[in-house]
C-alpha cells in the first residue's frame, strides 16, 4: 500500500538497477499496462564490485559507482530501448531504514484524507532525518529520504485497503522509512545521467522490494524472516503477520569468507573463491578437507554470532518465525541454507524451534515476471515485481 495516485497507465520499459554491497546488476523491463500483466526482463547484466582488502566507505562508493556505470554500458550496447525511468533498488550499506508505527485518534469523527496521511508521514520523516544526523553527522552526509511506502492502514482497528476518504476515529498506519547519505543518491543521479536520457530517477530499498514479490508469491505462511546476504552485508528483514515489523543489516558477507580465507590460508582472492566453490560441491580431497573444515566451522560460528547479536537487538517481544527466504548470489546460496537450517542458535531463537530456508533462486517467480534476455536473476525478478506492484497496486 503506498498511496500512489497514478494517472493514465501507458505500458512502457523502464531501467531497473540493483545495487548491492558486492555487485550492481541492471535490467531493462517492460511493464505491463495494469496489475493483471507481468514485468518482461528484456536484457539484464551484472558487474562485480572490485575486492578491497579494508573496507573504505569513501573507495568503496567510488568503487560502486565504477560498477554502476560498467552495468549500465552493458546494459545500453546495442540497445534500442529508451526507458521512461530508472528505478534504483538499494541494499546496506547504502541506506538506512526505519520501520515506524503511526498513532493518530481524535474524540469526533474525522475523515482520513490525503492532506492528513502526508501530514503524518511528514512529521516521520522529519524524525528519521534528524535520527541519522544525530548518528552519522558531519556536512558529507545530510540524508536524503529515498523511499516511504506504507505497508498497512488500520481505521477504528480495522485494516483498510483503500482509507482515504473514509471516516474514521483512529488510525493505525504501519509505515517503512529510508534515508541515504545525499552525496550518494546525487553521485548516482550522476553516474546514470551519463547513459540515460531522462531525469527521473527513483530508488527503494531491496527490503520492501522482497518484501512486496515474496508476499504476493507466497500466500502461507505470513509470518517469516527474509534474509539477504550479499557482498559485505546480511540483511535481515522480519514479517509477522503480513507486516514488514523490522529491518536490520550487519557486517558479514560472501566477501567476509574469501578475507578471511585469505588471510588464514595466506592464498589469493581467487585461489579462495576455487577452494570454497570445491568445498561446497563436496568434491575437494581429502588433504584439503581435513585443513578446511575448522576454518570453515570458525566462519560458520562467526556468521551465526554476528546474527544472534543482530536479531538480540530487537524488543523481547518480536517472536522469530521458523521460514526464512534466502536470496543470495549463486555460489555462497546453497551453503548458507545449510548453514542456517543447521544452526543450533538460530533453530533456539525461532518459534517453531527448526528452521525452514527457502532459497529464492529466480524460476519460481515466472509466472510473475517473464525474462526473455539474460539469465534468471532473482534479484532483478523480486525489484521487476516489486515495482510493479507499487506502480500498479
Amino acid at each position: 500500500m503506498g498511496f500512489s495516485f497514478s494517472s493514465k497507465k501507458t505500458e512502457n520499459i523502464i531501467a531497473i538497477l540493483d545495487i548491492a554491497s558486492g555487485s550492481v546488476g541492471g535490467a531493462l523491463v517492460q511493464l505491463p499496462v495494469n496489475s493483471t500483466g507481468i514485468p518482461t526482463i528484456i536484457s539484464s547484466t551484472r558487474t562485480e564490485i572490485i575486492f578491497q582488502d579494508v573496507l573504505d566507505f569513501n573507495v568503496f562508493l567510488e568503487d560502486m559507482l565504477v560498477a554502476l556505470d560498467q552495468t549500465v554500458k552493458l546494459l545500453n550496447k546495442g540497445n534500442t530501448f529508451h526507458p521512461s525511468e530508472v528505478v534504483c533498488v538499494l541494499a546496506s550499506p547504502w541506506y538506512l531504514s526505519e520501520t515506524r508505527v503511526i498513532k493518530y485518534s481524535e474524540e469526533k469523527p474525522f475523515i482520513f484524507t490525503k492532506r492528513l496521511a502526508n501530514e503524518l508521514f511528514e512529521k516521520e520523516i522529519k524524525s528519521i532525518t534528524e535520527m541519522y544526523k544525530i548518528k552519522y553527522g558531519g556536512s558529507n552526509s545530510e540524508p536524503e529520504v529515498m523511499e516511504q511506502h506504507t505497508m498497512s492502514v488500520s481505521l477504528n482497528g480495522y485494516t483498510v485497503q483503500n482509507p482515504i476518504n473514509i471516516r474514521t476515529k483512529s488510525i493505525d498506519m504501519h509505515m517503512i522509512l529510508s534515508v541515504s547519505p545525499k552525496i550518494a543518491l546525487e553521485k548516482i543521479r550522476k553516474t546514470l545521467s551519463n547513459s540515460f536520457h531522462t531525469n527521473k530517477v527513483s530508488f527503494m530499498s531491496f527490503s520492501v522490494a522482497s518484501y512486496i514479490a515474496v508476499r504476493d508469491r507466497y500466500i502461507s505462511p505470513d509470518s517469516y524472516l527474509l534474509l539477504d546476504i550479499s557482498g559485505e552485508i546480511t540483511d535481515v528483514g522480519i514479517v509477522l503477520k503480513g507486516i514488514l515489523k523490522a529491518t536490520l543489516s550487519f557486517p558479514f558477507g560472501k566477501k567476509t569468507i574469501f578475507k578471511y580465507m585469505c588471510t588464514k590460508l595466506e592464498i589469493e582472492l581467487r585461489d579462495a573463491e576455487e577452494l570454497f566453490n570445491l568445498h561446497n560441491s563436496g568434491i575437494i580431497s581429502e588433504k584439503y578437507k581435513s585443513k578446511l573444515l575448522p576454518l570453515f566451522t570458525s566462519i560458520e560460528n562467526s556468521w551465526s554470532e554476528s546474527f544472534r547479536q543482530c536479531i538480540q537487538t530487537l524488543p523481547h517481544t518480536i517472536i522469530l518465525p521458523g521460514t526464512i527466504f534466502l536470496t543470495a548470489d549463486t555460489d555462497i546460496r546453497s551453503w548458507f541454507a545449510k548453514v542456517i537450517q543447521n544452526d543450533i542458535f538460530i533453530a533456539s531463537m525461532v518459534t517453531e524451534r527448526t528452521c525452514n530456508v527457502v532459497t529464492l533462486e529466480g524460476p519460481e517467480f515466472l509466472d510473475m515476471c517473464a525474462v526473455k534476455g539474460g539469465s534468471c536473476d532473482p534479484f532483478l525478478m523480486l525489484e521487476s515485481i516489486a515495482v510493479m506492484r507499487k506502480k500498479n497496486p
